[in-house]
């Protein structure tokens, strides 16, 4: 399975142990998407802080993703819901290390 791939699929189970585990220790993941509803973008860098946030945003349902599609080896497109705010999102795997970690993840609005 890519990593694309790996990333669609854990996010859709909401298993935010197995999200952390997809990134390299210094992995970087940056969401604009929130930018539009009543939360700031998100700036997550390593993989327990990932982790720890998205365990956090899963735990009060304030995070989920639906209507996924992987468009190519690096990016999925997908409805992001913020707590009840829904925008159309396309994540892009910009660094991937050589054994298939995501260095790099960036979330944007579509």
């Amino acid at each position: 399975m890519k990593p694309v791939e790996r990333f669609i699929e854990v996010i859709e189970n909401k298993d935010f142990a197995a999200l952390g585990a997809l990134f390299t220790q210094d992995g970087h993941y940056c969401d604009y998407c929130p930018n539009g509803t009543a939360q700031h973008e998100y700036h997550l860098y390593g993989k327990e802080a990932i982790s720890m946030f998205f365990r956090n945003k899963f735990l009060f349902c304030q995070y989920s993703i639906m209507e996924s599609a992987i468009l190519n080896d690096h990016q999925a497109e997908f409805i992001a819901s913020f707590g009840g705010y829904n925008i159309m999102a396309i994540a892009t795997l910009q660094q991937i290390s050589e054994d298939g970690h995501i260095r790099r993840l960036t979330v944007r609005p579509k």
